[in-house]
C-alpha cells in the first residue's frame, strides 16, 4: 500500500477499498455538507488523551502514537432535542419512557421554582423549538442520527445509530441507566463517515512543519468560533444534560467513548493543506454574523475537500490538476464558456476514473491468488459511489456543479461560495487589484474565471488559446456580481479592487 499519514494508523480497513486507499479512511458518499464541518469541530474540541484534558479545544500534539479522540455522547439531551420530532421505524419503549422521563424531569425543576404547570410546559416546548431550530441535519433519519449547527461545544453530537434488537430487549426494570444512555451503536460511520477526520488529518499533518504561530492562531480562532456566542447555549444544554444524569445512576468515566482517526495519504494532500490553513485564519478572522458564518464555513471546508480530491487524483496519477473552468452563465458569451467549462468537468471525470482504474490493476495485479478479488470494471463501479458520485452530489448540492439534472454538466460558482473565497483569500479590511484576486483563487484553486488565468492554464492542458477572448464577458459577469454583494469597488474604467468589508475578530 501507499505510504499514509499517521505513521501509526491502522491500515486494515482500507485494503480491498480503492475509495480509502486512493483519498484516506474516508471521504464517503453519505455524509452531508454540514456533517463535514461538525465532524471536524467533533475532533477539535474533544480532548485527545485518556484523562480528558489533553489537548481539548486544540489539534494534536502527540502524532507518533495512535490517534484518538473522545467524546460524551450525551444521549440525553440528543433525546430532548429530537425524539419527538424524528421518524420512529420502530417504537422502542425503553426509548419512549426516557423521553418523557426527561420532560418530567424538566417541568419539576422549573415548577420548583414557583412556576405553574401550564407555563412550565410551554417553557419546555419553546426551548425544544429554540434548539430544533438550529437543526443541521434531519433528513429521513431516526433521532439519534440527526444533527444541530455547531452553535455550542455541548451541542455538537457525534454520530449514534440504535442498535434496534438490543434496545428492544431493554426495559427500565432490568436495564441499568447506563445502558439507556449508552447502549447505541457509536462506531458505525454511516453519516459522521470519517470526511470531517480526513479534513481535520490534513490539516494536522501541515501544521507538523508550519510557523507555530499558525497552530496558535488556527487554534484561537477555531475555539472562538464553538465559543464567542456559545455561552448561553452552554448553559441550557448543560442544564438539560446535568438534570437528566442526576437522576440516573452512572460514572462519569462511563459517558466517554474513544474514537481512533483514520488516515490519509502521506504525499496527496500537504500543498492544498498549506492553502487551507491559510485560507482557514482569514475566514475565521472575520467577525461575521455566527450563523452566516457556519453556513459559509460549511461550503467552504467541502469546497476545500473537493480540491484535496482533485489534487490527489492528480498526483496520484503523475499529472497536472485540471483546472475548474467557471461558467458564470453571462448572456454575452453564449454557449462558448458552457461548452469550455463542460469540457473541463469532463476531464475531472476522466482524472477519477483513471485513477480508480489504476488502483485496481494494481490491486489485483499484488494479489493474483486471492479467489474473492472483483474485476477491474467491479472496484470501478463500487469505487465511483464514494469518489466521482460523491464529488459530483456535493458540488451541484452547493452549485458549484450546474445544471442540477441535464447534461452539459459544468462548473460554477453560486453566491455563498464568492463569498466564501473573498472572506479566505483576502484579510478583514484589507483589500487587492481585481486582477490579483482572479489569480489568487486561480493559484489556491485552480479556478478560471479571467481570460489571463485561462491563458496561464493553457500551457499544461489541451485548451484552444483562441477562446479566450470569450472570458471578457464571464470576468465583467463575476465582477458585477462582486459589486452587488458589496466586495467591489471601481476606481476608474480599468482598475477595480475587491475589498474585504469585515472587521477583524477580537480574541
Amino acid at each position: 500500500m501507499t505510504n499514509y499519514f499517521p505513521s501509526t494508523a491502522n491500515l486494515s480497513n482500507g485494503r480491498g477499498n480503492m475509495a480509502i486507499q486512493l483519498f484516506g479512511d474516508r471521504i464517503f458518499s453519505d455524509q452531508s455538507l454540514y456533517e463535514y464541518l461538525i465532524e471536524f469541530l467533533l475532533v477539535f474540541i474533544s480532548p485527545k488523551g485518556d484523562d480528558k484534558n489533553m489537548d481539548a479545544m486544540a489539534f494534536h500534539s502527540d502524532i507518533n502514537s495512535e490517534l484518538k479522540y473522545y467524546v460524551k455522547p450525551r444521549m440525553g439531551l440528543k433525546r430532548f432535542i429530537f425524539y419527538n420530532r424524528s421518524k420512529k421505524d420502530t417504537k422502542i419503549p425503553i426509548d419512549e419512557i426516557a423521553y418523557h422521563s426527561i420532560l418530567k424531569i424538566l417541568k419539576k425543576k422549573i415548577q420548583d421554582k414557583g412556576i405553574d404547570e401550564q407555563v412550565s410546559e410551554k417553557t419546555i416546548e419553546s426551548i425544544q423549538d429554540l434548539l430544533y431550530g438550529y437543526a443541521a441535519v434531519l433528513k429521513n433519519r431516526s433521532w439519534t442520527a440527526q444533527s444541530l449547527l455547531p452553535i455550542a461545544p455541548e451541542l455538537i453530537f457525534c454520530e449514534a445509530m440504535i442498535k434496534k434488537k438490543t434496545r428492544l430487549g431493554l426495559s427500565r426494570k432490568d436495564s441499568s441507566d447506563k445502558d439507556i444512555e449508552m447502549e447505541f451503536d457509536f462506531s458505525r460511520h454511516n453519516f459522521m463517515a470519517r470526511g470531517g477526520e480526513v479534513y481535520y488529518l490534513h490539516i494536522l499533518q501541515v501544521l507538523q512543519t508550519s510557523a507555530p504561530n499558525d497552530r496558535v492562531l488556527l487554534e484561537n480562532l477555531l475555539r472562538h468560533l464553538v465559543t464567542a456566542n456559545s455561552e448561553d447555549f452552554s448553559k441550557l444544554a448543560n442544564w438539560i444534560y446535568d438534570s437528566w444524569l442526576e437522576n440516573q445512576n452512572i460514572k462519569e468515566d462511563d459517558l466517554w467513548i474513544s474514537k481512533t482517526m483514520g488516515f490519509i495519504p502521506a504525499t496527496g494532500y500537504i500543498d492544498c493543506g498549506k492553502y487551507t490553513i491559510c485560507e482557514l485564519i482569514n475566514f475565521l478572522s472575520n467577525d461575521v454574523p455566527p450563523i452566516t458564518r457556519i453556513e459559509l464555513l460549511s461550503k467552504g471546508i467541502v469546497l476545500q475537500i473537493m480540491r484535496m480530491m482533485c489534487q490527489r487524483t492528480a498526483e496520484y496519477l503523475n499529472v497536472s490538476a485540471t483546472p475548474w473552468i467557471v461558467d458564470l452563465c453571462s448572456k454575452k458569451t453564449g454557449n462558448s464558456i458552457m461548452k469550455i467549462s463542460a469540457s473541463s468537468y469532463r476531464k475531472v471525470d476522466e482524472l477519477f476514473i483513471n485513477a480508480i482504474n489504476k488502483m485496481a490493476c494494481t490491486f489485483i495485479e499484488n494479489n493474483k491468488e486471492d479467489s474473492k478479488l472483483l474485476t477491474p470494471f467491479e472496484y470501478l463501479s463500487k469505487s465511483k459511489t464514494h469518489t466521482l458520485n460523491m464529488f459530483k452530489r456535493l458540488g451541484k448540492e452547493m452549485q458549484c456543479i450546474i445544471p442540477l439534472r441535464g447534461g452539459q454538466e459544468r462548473f460554477s460558482l453560486s453566491e455563498d461560495l464568492v463569498k466564501f473565497l473573498v472572506l479566505s483569500i483576502i484579510k478583514p479590511k484589507e483589500k487587492m487589484t481585481f486582477d490579483m484576486f482572479l489569480d489568487k483563487v486561480y493559484r489556491h484553486f485552480n479556478i478560471v474565471i479571467g481570460a489571463k488565468q485561462y491563458k496561464k492554464c493553457v500551457s499544461i492542458t489541451n485548451l484552444d488559446t483562441e477562446q479566450a477572448n470569450s472570458f471578457t464577458s464571464n470576468e465583467k459577469e463575476f465582477q458585477d456580481f462582486l459589486k452587488n454583494t458589496g466586495f467591489l469597488r471601481d476606481l476608474s474604467d480599468a482598475t477595480s479592487i475587491v475589498i474585504n468589508p469585515y472587521m477583524e475578530v477580537k480574541l
